[in-house]
């Protein structure tokens, strides 16, 4: 599915609405897999047969390639990130806010299996796959526990925020880099955002500090109409605000913002302006 991020390169799209879109939709599904059985094909007619070759069993084939295309889309989904499950029918995008994107359990554990594994099989050890299919298990209950903390501090979260009398449209309780047990939280409502954090040690903890969206800002309003970027940048946006740093406007996204925490001048602006996450709204 990661082919699209080559589709800027030979089609009139935008890398930040067309990655994690179409092609990681379930109508690609099929397709990318039954292009894995054509390769396999290609590979099968051009490759010198050995005496104990299987005969080419392309049904097989587009079940087991379908299975490992589909484990693309659900790793991704795990992530805040997001994929847009349905499109290009539907650009709704969904993400599970469970896993950060990339996690270092996930990496000890695919290793632990696979060297252990391979550790057997040079060995010559009966049911070399043990390991593997172990370290598979382990993380597939870690997953579970992802999902389910995540979910559990989005409804806390939510229910926290009613009882200020503010209804919450979206809360996304997210992982940091290395701590998985901890959560950032960002949540918003019809007109404000805001965020905050939860540990098990603390709880959830909702930061003071409320925010207006400004999505009627009358720079976005003038950039949605003259910049595809900006339009591309709204169609992948689930958290879309407006925020001004140093007198400046910039269109961002409440799950990879954080310049307004620190100072925004010289190196930082320059920065900011080659962001795809932090797009200036004017010329300055």
């Amino acid at each position: 599915p990661d082919i699209d991020v080559f589709a800027p390169l030979v089609l009139p799209v935008d890398g930040i609405a067309f990655h994690r879109g179409p092609l990681h939709a379930v109508f690609a599904w099929p397709v990318l897999a039954a292009g894995i059985v054509a390769i396999l094909w290609l590979v099968d007619r051009f490759k010198m047969r050995g005496p104990d070759a299987l005969p080419f069993r392309a049904g097989a084939l587009f079940v087991v390639a379908l299975l490992g295309v589909l484990t693309h889309p659900f790793l991704d989904w795990l992530t805040t990130y997001a994929i847009a499950l349905f499109a290009p029918a539907d650009w709704h995008w969904y993400s599970g806010n469970a896993i950060f994107i990339v996690d270092w359990v996930y990496w000890l554990l695919m290793i632990s299996g696979i060297v252990l594994s391979a550790r057997r099989w040079r060995k010559h050890l009966p049911d070399a796959a043990h390991p593997a299919r172990i370290a598979g298990l382990l993380m597939l209950g870690y997953i579970g526990f992802n999902l389910g903390l995540s979910a559990w501090v989005q409804r806390a979260t939510a229910a926290e925020l009613r009882g200020q009398g503010i209804e919450p449209e979206l809360v996304v309780a997210g992982p940091p880099p290395l701590a998985f047990w901890n959560r950032n939280i960002e949540w918003r409502s019809a007109r404000q955002f805001g965020g905050g954090s939860f540990t098990p040690a603390e709880g959830v903890r909702l930061d003071p500090a409320i925010q207006p969206i400004r999505l009627d800002d009358p720079q976005l309003v003038l950039a949605e109409r003259t910049q595809r970027y900006v339009r591309s940048f709204l169609v992948w946006s689930r958290m879309p605000i407006v925020v001004r740093i140093g007198g400046q406007a910039f269109l961002t996204d409440q799950r990879f913002y954080n310049a307004a925490k620190s100072p925004f001048t010289g190196t930082m602006r320059r920065m900011a302006r080659r962001s795809s996450f932090l797009i200036p709204l004017d010329n300055r």
